[in-house]
């Protein structure tokens, strides 16, 4: 069974004020656990630009490095992406824009120890895409993947798309085997959906079959196959306004076996709200579980200082 090897970090403009102290905590923590690499979700939001002064990530650096940890940079989030992801114009638009981010962040970071690599933050998912739609949307990758080549020709490129089970695995092994075409990213971290689409008591039925068929899809065209492995869990029924809590270490180790045998590492999302022994009781019981679990050395953590 594969252990959890890091963790997306999504980053909202209120954690630019997180203290580098508290930082340290949570890096000691993740390294506690056996994590090795962050990946940050996205360094501009709807436009604004998270490294803006004072810039919250030189410090970050120096804390991952320090704890011997890899830090995964991740683009461009724009919210326009779900109503508009099939416009050849707003792709061609992302494109240019990402590329453009991507210069920025390398040349902010590019030069840090820690720094391992870009991530494309666009989810792409398991529709009935047309073939037209497909090469758009590869094309996208492909532009922003070149860019990103170019700057660090040695440092992997990242993307998590997700499934819903909106088409079958043999239709998602086909759909993938053409966005993969041309290799525009290096590892897939195919979001496993457990927790989003509320899976807990059929995640064994669930989960294989795409990732089998991504597995199949990845081989084929070269590319790295990972888990997003979700540590939360939904806890209501209004799809417009899910509500999300940190899982159970029963749950977690039930969705590394159904995947273990299909990918080469697993990350979660995200340590930081859903599995810090410092963010509340419940995410306390889950890194803890977790650790018992894996059956690593269970530590006595200091307390927080509550600085946020």
């Amino acid at each position: 069974m594969k252990r959890i090897e890091g963790t997306f970090l999504q980053f909202w403009w209120s954690m630019r004020e997180v203290a580098p102290a508290q930082w340290e905590r949570e890096f000691v923590a993740m390294r506690r656990a056996g994590m090795q690499t962050v990946i940050l979700q996205w360094t501009q939001s709807d436009g604004r630009d998270l490294f803006e002064a004072p810039d919250p990530f030189p410090q970050i650096l120096d804390i991952a490095h320090k704890q011997k940890m890899r830090f995964v940079f991740g683009l461009r989030h724009d919210g326009r992406w779900w109503r508009e992801w099939g416009s050849a114009d707003y792709l061609r638009a992302e494109t240019k824009e990402s590329a453009s981010l991507a210069r920025e962040v390398h040349r902010r970071y590019g030069k840090h120890p820690a720094f391992a690599g870009f991530y494309i933050p666009y989810e792409l998912w398991d529709a009935a895409f047309t073939d037209a739609q497909m090469r758009q949307l590869r094309e996208m990758l492909v532009g922003i993947g070149r860019t990103c080549r170019e700057l660090a020709p040695n440092k992997p490129i990242f993307l998590a798309p997700f499934f819903a089970g909106l088409i079958s695995p043999e239709r998602f092994e086909q759909v993938w085997l053409s966005l993969l075409e041309g290799h525009p990213v290096d590892v897939v971290a195919l979001q496993d959906g457990v927790g989003a689409r509320g899976w807990d008591d059929e995640l064994e039925q669930k989960v294989p079959p795409y990732f089998a068929a991504m597995q199949r899809a990845c081989r084929q065209r070269g590319v790295k196959l990972w888990c997003d492995l979700e540590c939360f869990r939904l806890t209501n029924n209004d799809p417009s306004r899910p509500q999300f809590a940190p899982a159970s270490a029963e749950r977690i180790v039930r969705q590394l076996r159904a995947v273990s045998p299909y990918v080469e590492r697993v990350v979660t999302f995200d340590f930081y709200h859903y599995m810090s022994p410092y963010r509340g009781e419940a995410q306390k019981a889950l890194y803890e579980g977790y650790l018992a679990t894996v059956g690593s050395r269970r530590s006595n953590l200091p307390a927080s200082d509550g600085s946020r």
